[in-house]
């Protein structure tokens, strides 16, 4: 079915690239070689309007939206909203984050847009807030949930907490989940020795890596407590030597995190104070990062909430074994045998989780193996891209 040039408004509070930021650009790209007329629209700076604008898709920045609640900022803009969909007279209003899920929502109510889709990548009540931000966060959800149209979740558990708390859109909740495009994924990443002269790491270490933005809900600062415990217990045990009752010696062990945010403050602290310099690499944010995941022998998220990590299934396309906390969709991307799932913030867990796979080349085969069979046979790009395409027809 050709489709005539229908207009398309994606509205995302920050530009600041992320899991989020990642499919908008994405499913941006893909409306419009289906023939959409596509607008972006995003706050602050960040490579997502960079990206749009070397594609050529038309973007704009929402001057007045801030991440955080504010009632001035907050009002001003729903009016600057409201303005930019009275120009671009959309069909379809695509709301990509909690904010806009509210304002949006509201704007594109008050503009009477014909169709208004809500894709929530994870819920922010469920993040580690106090009582009155979790009650407004919950409350701003069902409330806004009857302004929308379709909502769209990204793995069946967010969907059955949707239903669990009565929010009820005009037509339906549907789960739509991440996938991969796996042919271009593979053709951008580098070779292992290739991407560990980028990273600065050695061939024969054993290298350790994340990807995760610095905010409250990936856990950095605690997770830098952990390597600090497992390089502990190494020096404990001395550095080459074998492991009590085995005969695996311990590995040069590296850790990388690639990633930077508004908690870089905690966790330079973090890493100063646990003095891990000579074995913790803090990259900061890099465009390339996830074209790096050959340098890792083995991926670790350590989130406290999550919705459908991208970096967790691009590390599961990327054949790694991965560890990930028992947060979000975690859990059901890596059952029965695609990782290891751990308890979030259970630091004994997670020590032994990656001391484990250190010692076990045979299990660390097995689950790269397994973690990248599930994306091809259960997350594919392609089929996301399918589904979200019929929302717009």
């Amino acid at each position: 079915m050709h489709i005539a040039k229908r207009r398309i408004l994606f509205l995302i509070t920050t530009s600041d690239w992320g899991g989020a930021q990642n499919f908008v650009f994405n499913m941006a790209r893909e409306a419009k070689k289906q023939g959409f007329d596509v607008m972006v629209a995003a706050g602050e700076s960040g490579e997502l309007g960079a990206r749009c604008e070397q594609i050529g898709i038309n973007y704009r920045k929402v001057k007045t939206i801030k991440r955080k609640l504010t009632p001035f900022h907050d009002l001003a803009a729903l009016y600057e909203i409201r303005s930019l969909i009275r120009e671009f007279r959309p069909h379809i209003v695509h709301l990509n984050s909690s904010k806009m899920g509210v304002l949006g929502a509201l704007a594109a109510n008050l503009e009477k847009v014909p169709r208004i889709i809500y894709r929530i990548g994870g819920w922010a009540f469920l993040e580690d807030l106090g009582k009155i931000k979790h009650w407004i966060y919950l409350w701003s959800e069902k409330w806004s949930a009857p302004k929308k149209d379709i909502i769209v979740t990204v793995h069946p558990g967010d969907e059955e907490l949707a239903k669990k708390y009565n929010f009820r859109p005009r037509d339906r909740i549907i789960t739509i989940p991440n996938g991969i495009d796996l042919a271009q994924f593979d053709s951008e990443l580098l070779t292992r020795d290739v991407a560990r002269q980028k990273l600065d790491l050695g061939v024969n270490d054993l290298v350790i890596g994340t990807i995760a933005n610095y905010y409250p809900a990936k856990n950095i600062p605690w997770y830098l407590e952990c390597i600090s415990e497992i390089e502990n217990q190494k020096s404990e045990i001395g550095q080459g030597s074998r492991i009590p009752n085995t005969e695996y010696r311990i590995p040069n062990v590296r850790f990388v995190i690639i990633g930077d945010g508004p908690d870089n403050n905690l966790v330079r602290n973090k890493y100063e104070e646990l003095n891990l310099d000579n074995r913790v690499i803090l990259t900061g944010r890099r465009a390339d990062a996830r074209s790096l995941l050959k340098a890792f022998d083995i991926f670790v998220l350590p989130s406290s909430k999550e919705g459908m990590p991208w970096t967790l299934l691009e590390a599961m396309a990327a054949s790694l074994p991965c560890v990930a906390t028992n947060v979000g969709a975690c859990r059901w991307m890596l059952d029965p045998n695609a990782g290891i799932v751990i308890p979030s913030k259970d630091k004994a867990a997670l020590v032994n989780a990656i001391n484990d796979l250190i010692s076990n080349k045979e299990k660390q085969e097995l689950l790269g193996k397994e973690a990248r069979h599930a994306v091809e046979t259960r997350f594919r790009w392609e089929t996301a891209v399918q589904d979200t395409l019929e929302l717009f027809r």
